[in-house]
């Protein structure tokens, strides 16, 4: 701190202010505290990596249980794990998206417009399609059946889905992708790779949960979370025991957009038997071609 001098500065009686022997010292010592609140702050911040995740954050997962149903229900109901994005800001208002434009059959979507999957000449086998449905979950046959007609999307006349299924995304001869080994065998990398593009605000759903410690199973009793491929900045990472599937989103990752509907907290095992999607925003569903 500066001293600044008042010599030049008479005061009534021709004094000139003067400061009381310490009073330096006594403020620095009122200021020491506040600068290693603030310098520790600053050391902390290095924790994060650049993208906003934790440091050496990895995937949750019960990999180390070797894929035994053991530990955990990989859910909580404090809110989403400290990489899922659930401070989403705008997140309804998603990134600019320049979607392909088609024939329905041969772009994947119903309503001819794709958003996931959208390099077309060296993806043209799986599609993420953008839209809102309300017949709710994942797994049952009405689910999995369309339930509109296929008047669903979001560039149709009905983009938040009114009476329609998850299924009612994807044109005809197209299906909803049912599980992970669906996406492999469509997906010319056997996975995620460039469902978005870097700024992209995506999720797309596969017709399938997951046991309660986060274990992907292909029959109907496994329903616990969401599961598909999307960017780092909707839900968590997907469990190791879900390949090659990317991201996944439990009920508080849903609350954390608005957009995606996973019940009650009662719900938060079971959020791919009961969810649906208010609009087009966020993404969809995986489309696998017939």
């Amino acid at each position: 701190m500066s001293r600044v001098s008042t010599a030049s500065s008479p005061t009534v009686g021709g004094l000139a202010d003067r400061k009381p022997a310490g009073a330096g010292a006594r403020v620095g010592i009122f200021l020491l505290p506040l600068a290693m609140a603030w310098l520790g702050c600053r050391v902390f911040s290095a924790g994060l990596a650049t993208d906003g995740t934790a440091a050496g954050a990895t995937g949750m997962g019960p990999s180390d249980s070797g894929g035994e149903e053991t530990g955990s229900p990989v859910d909580g109901l404090g809110g989403p794990a400290s990489d899922s994005g659930a401070n989403l800001g705008d997140a309804r208002q998603p990134a600019d998206v320049t979607p392909v434009i088609g024939i329905p059959a041969i772009v994947g979507c119903s309503d001819g417009t794709r958003e996931g999957f959208r390099d077309l000449e060296n993806w043209p086998n799986i599609a993420g399609c953008a839209g809102g449905w309300n017949v709710p979950g994942l797994l049952a046959t009405s689910s999995r059946s369309p339930s509109c007609d296929r008047v669903a999307g979001n560039d149709s006349p009905n983009s938040t889905g009114a009476g329609c299924s998850a299924a009612d995304l994807c044109a005809l001869t197209w299906h909803a992708c049912l599980d992970g080994p669906d996406v492999a065998s469509h997906s010319p990398t056997g996975g995620c790779e460039s469902i978005v593009s870097p700024g992209d605000k995506a999720f797309f759903v596969v017709m399938a949960g997951a046991s309660p410690q986060g274990v992907c199973y292909p029959d109907s009793s496994a329903v616990n979370d969401l599961h598909g491929c999307g960017s780092a900045s909707i839900g968590q990472p997907e469990s190791e025991e879900c390949p090659p599937l990317n991201r996944r989103m439990g009920f508080a990752d849903c609350e954390a957009t608005d957009v995606w509907q996973c019940g009650s907290a009662d719900d938060s095992l079971d959020e791919a038997e009961v969810v649906t999607k208010l609009d087009s925003s966020l993404g969809g569903v995986l489309c696998c071609k017939d």
